[in-house]
């Protein structure tokens, strides 16, 4: 007689039972020490999908042939079966049974209580020739013959990967790293300054159009992907908000944004990387515009899931990013591998990755080497190897995760929790020690560039911004000093001796003659027109200055009324007449600059409050009596022909709809109330059984998770 999966836990030898235990710490229920309890927990429709999460590309095609079989007979005969490679089968059999996906059913392990343990992995297909696997795995898994014709995604070719290695030399890895991270912390500062000088409308759905992202790109000089990237992480760590105001709300710096970016240098880029790391959407996506689900927005939490397929432990961009943290680590510091092979080893460690694409695996790679974890060889932009950073993260990760593991055993059996991903200590040391000393002055040149040998101190930095824009980011910055960006810092009512005088304070040398020229003359400009608070009140230097304002329709909102030759009153508030102003391309300047300016307030974004109400484990100290006590259930007859578990109930219903035998089913509704239904069953999916009922005649879908028990009618 063949075995159910709780029977042959029942029946398994110590050392199997025990290696199946650890392997599913995830199934473990303190509350419920019995051998039912854990092969129903085994058999469930989640534990089944995170079995097979668990497996890489050689052993999920092993599984998958196994579950094609068993659409025909739940008896497996691995040893006959033409579709199952023997010595692939040999080494994978033991992985699938200490996962709970697959046991077997005959020979002298399968009935014995005690022995040595998987011991000779030949015996598993000589002395145990016969095996099951878990029902579910039928329905999650491609087992169609439609299915069986296309080609895996993780299945490819090893002839058309390049598989060529590079070397790189430690001078560059130094300096490639080093440079990376202070371009990217100069291009987060920039991106928050970006946001605060012209704040970014903010649609229906919460987030911002794909123009103004090109827009905000082409203004920090970086690429679609890198902003994208940049803007989710600003969200994250609440470097942007949007304006409180229900007429329109705008995405803009946070009111505290300034001083999180002055922090220590070292601190802001680990907290970016942590951000990337954690974060669940995928560049790609977003950056095409659309999804296969729905339109997407940068910045709006998307309404649908972006990826297809069976729900995962561990959402798939964070695993994704961890699993090329990985490879390159295993690279090694030095050596560089094409993007194709990291692709195609990527879907070897985890084919059921949801983010099968290969252009979701090179901007991972490319946002690797833009925060400093990985770099390129200067001849081979196509491989990729790791930097000292990458490894220190890669192996610091992989141990927080091992020590994560034991403090909470459900993220067994993929070990991976994206809480639990956040730059160690002593990377961030090694970080803070790699990079140079922020400049406090820059080079003012004759053709209005000012050059920052190195990274800018954030004050330099704010006041290069109010007369400049960026032209150039890396270890050091450049900046244009542009006519447009004098005129807008000094309407708000800085002077130009103001102006020269913060220039000259962050200068090395003099001022050239060319600046001062063009501040003084865009000064001199602006001050032929005045704005003054109180109501707005128009202050001119010439009469026909006034003239012209008044003549013009486009100031008739502002309800402007004469009070002498070179003064006029407005309607109007001073901000809203400027606007104006603005508008007729009549240039002015605010009569003062010490009013108070009100500020409206930012609401920073983050993720609601979940309180998730986690589930007790069995810890490591009390992992020994847990097994003992299960090992010390009692085994007799009627476990062997009970049906109380899930698995046992679906065992029996799958050979009954083969057989087309008719089975009594006794089943609980939602008051705990039983009743008996005879059926003929025909199809078994997703967690349910559908048939005829006997009596009625009619068509049935019952929960399998309420049935009691299953008996031949």
């Amino acid at each position: 007689m063949s075995m159910t999966f709780s029977q042959w836990l029942s029946h398994s030898s110590d050392a199997e039972f025990e290696s199946f235990v650890r392997t599913r710490r995830d199934l473990l229920q303190p509350e419920s020490p019995t051998i039912g309890s854990l092969a129903a927990a085994a058999s469930s429709r989640v534990g089944v999908a995170r079995g097979i999460e668990a497996l890489q590309a050689g052993e999920l095609d092993v599984y998958i042939a196994l579950a094609v079989a068993a659409r025909t007979s739940p008896e497996i005969a691995v040893g006959d079966n033409a579709h199952i490679d023997p010595a692939r089968a040999e080494a994978t059999l033991p992985r699938l049974r200490d996962l709970g996906l697959a046991w077997p059913t005959s020979g002298s392990g399968a009935a014995s209580g005690s022995g040595s343990g998987s011991g000779d992995h030949a015996a598993l297909l000589t002395a145990q020739p016969v095996w099951r696997i878990q029902s579910e795995a039928i329905t999650l898994l491609p087992t169609s013959a439609a299915d069986s014709a296309r080609t895996r995604p993780w299945q490819v070719d090893p002839a058309t990967v390049d598989a060529s290695t590079a070397t790189i030399g430690q001078a560059l890895i130094h300096n490639s790293e080093q440079a990376a991270v202070a371009e990217v912390i100069s291009s987060l500062r920039g991106l928050v300054d970006e946001l605060s000088a012209t704040p970014i409308s903010r649609l229906t759905s919460g987030g911002i159009s794909k123009r103004d992202v090109s827009r905000l790109a082409r203004t920090l000089d970086l690429g679609l992907e890198q902003t994208i990237t940049l803007l989710l992480a600003a969200k994250s760590l609440h470097l942007i908000g949007v304006l409180d105001d229900a007429l329109d709300p705008q995405w803009t710096a946070a009111d505290d944004a300034e001083s999180a970016l002055s922090a220590d240098r070292a601190e802001l880029w680990a907290a970016l990387v942590g951000a990337w790391l954690r974060e669940s959407l995928d560049v790609t996506q977003l950056a095409a515009g659309a999804s296969e689900n729905e339109r997407l927005t940068v910045l709006a939490a998307p309404k649908k899931s972006l990826f297809k397929g069976h729900g995962q432990s561990v959402p798939a961009m964070p695993l994704l990013r961890l699993t090329v943290l990985d490879i390159l680590h295993d690279i090694g510091l030095g050596s560089a591998r094409a993007a194709g092979w990291i692709h195609a080893e990527v879907l070897r460690r985890h084919p059921m990755i949801q983010a099968h694409e290969s252009a979701m695996t090179d901007a991972v790679l490319h946002a690797c080497v833009s925060l400093g974890l990985a770099t390129t060889p200067l001849q081979q932009p196509d491989h990729f190897g790791p930097s000292r950073f990458g490894v220190s993260l890669a192996a610091g990760l992989d141990a927080a995760l091992v020590e994560h593991g034991k403090e909470d055993p459900s993220i067994a059996p993929l070990g991976v929790a994206v809480d639990a991903l956040a730059v160690p200590g002593d990377v961030i040391v090694a970080v803070s020690d790699g990079l140079g000393d922020e400049v406090d002055t820059v080079l003012i040149q004759s053709d209005l560039t000012a050059v920052a040998t190195g990274p800018i101190e954030p004050r330099v930095h704010h006041i290069l911004r109010m007369y400049a824009v960026v032209e150039a980011r890396g270890q050091g910055t450049v900046y244009r000093i542009d006519a447009e960006t004098i005129e807008d810092t000094m309407q708000s009512g800085v002077s130009a001796e103001d102006a020269l005088a913060e220039l000259a304070e962050i200068s090395a040398e003099e001022l050239p003659s060319t600046l001062d020229f063009l501040v003084k003359n865009t000064a001199s400009k602006l001050r032929r027109v005045r704005v003054a608070g109180a109501r707005a009140v128009l202050v001119v230097d010439d009469p026909v200055d006034l003239d012209v304002i008044l003549s013009d329709q486009a100031m008739l909102p502002a309800g402007l009324e004469r009070l002498a030759p070179t003064v006029a009153i407005a309607q109007l508030g001073p901000e809203r007449t400027m606007h104006l102003l603005e508008a007729g391309d009549h240039h002015a300047l605010l009569h003062s600059a010490t009013g108070t300016v009100r500020r409206r307030k930012v609401i920073t974004q983050s993720e609601p409050e979940v309180n998730v109400r986690r589930r007790p484990r069995v810890s490591d100290g009390h992992l020994g009596e847990y097994i003992r006590i299960l090992r010390s259930a009692p085994t007799g007859a009627q476990a062997m022909t009970s049906t109380d578990e899930p698995l046992g109930h679906m065992d029996r219903l799958r050979e009954a709809a083969e057989a087309k035998r008719r089975v009594v089913i006794r089943i609980a509704d939602s008051q705990g109330r039983e009743r008996t239904i005879e059926m003929l069953p025909a199809t078994l999916n997703a967690g349910r059984v559908r048939g005829t009922v006997t009596s009625t005649g009619a068509e049935a879908s019952l929960s399998i998770a309420r049935i009691v028990s299953v008996d031949p009618s």
